[in-house]
């Protein structure tokens, strides 16, 4: 998922679960989260900056927050 607003890049890689986020401006890998084995499939709120990463062995669901968000 991509977010212009941001310049935030998020990459779900379902082996070994985790979800990277990428500052498009600088090509700079900012964080590597956890998620679980085999989640592959995120979705992205732009108006709440906020990810979901969609679970498949728990059948689950988490939520991530960006800390940094555009004021307009």
């Amino acid at each position: 998922m991509y977010d212009s607003t941001l310049a935030r890049l998020y990459v779900a890689i379902g082996a070994p679960g985790v979800v990277c986020v990428v500052d498009t401006t600088r090509l700079e890998l900012l964080e590597t989260v956890p998620t679980e084995p085999g989640a592959h499939t995120i979705g992205w709120n732009s108006v709440h900056y906020t990810l979901y990463a969609f679970l498949p062995t728990s059948m689950g669901v988490v939520v991530f927050a960006e800390q940094e968000c555009a004021t307009g």
